[in-house]
């Protein structure tokens, strides 16, 4: 079955185990993403950042790597997650709704450098999506277009080392970089990536 925008977030809202995974908004209109990140040669040390998103819209924010009782759940309970590729996952998913579209913006942050498994874990955030989009339909007939897009937030200040002339990471130009400081004040429309992948 084929519903507008709204119906499709409506149905994916629904869907979703968002009592487990759902951040909530600070105030209307603004997200606030928090996360601890190893820092380099720290050891197990651990640095806290945060950043504050607006948008408009609606948005459903995912905390997809969600630490509860010490350890993070299986993403799919059926199958084995010991070293296998959908055992990665990036930090956040943002489904907004805008315009009679549904933007995903897939988001991991790290700290003074991107290690090189940092692609696989947003290319299996990809993979979350799609599986996600494919239940609902399997089970339901409901079909909607999202566009994802993928981004890496960081404070090195190396970045010549990870990232080409136009802030899309070596290793995958799929991946948009930020420096954390490049996005305060930013909106969710803010963060620019040409290289937008359809879900449909």
């Amino acid at each position: 079955m084929s519903l507008d925008a709204k119906g499709y977030f409506n149905a994916l809202r629904a869907s979703l185990n968002t009592s487990f995974y759902e951040i909530n908004p600070i105030s209307e209109g603004v997200l606030q993403l928090k996360e601890k990140v190893f820092t380099a040669g720290s050891g197990s040390q651990k640095k806290e950042y945060k950043v504050s998103l607006n948008y408009t819209g609606e948005v459903i924010a995912i905390k997809l790597d969600k630490v509860m009782n010490g350890s993070m759940s299986p993403l799919f309970h059926f199958l084995n997650d010991s070293a296998k590729p959908w055992s990665k996952r990036c930090d956040f998913v943002i489904f907004n709704l805008v315009r009679n579209q549904i933007k995903v913006y897939c988001i991991e942050f790290k700290s003074g450098s991107i290690p090189i498994d940092t692609h696989d874990q947003l290319k299996a955030s990809l993979g979350w999506c799609k599986a996600l989009h494919a239940t609902i339909k399997s089970y339901t007939g409901e079909s909607r277009k999202l566009n994802l897009t993928k981004f890496v937030f960081s404070e090195t200040v190396n970045i010549a080392a990870f990232t080409d002339a136009n802030g899309y990471l070596n290793r995958d130009h799929t991946v948009r970089h930020y420096l954390y400081t490049d996005v305060i004040g930013f909106s969710l429309s803010d963060l620019i990536n040409t290289n937008v992948e359809e879900i449909k």
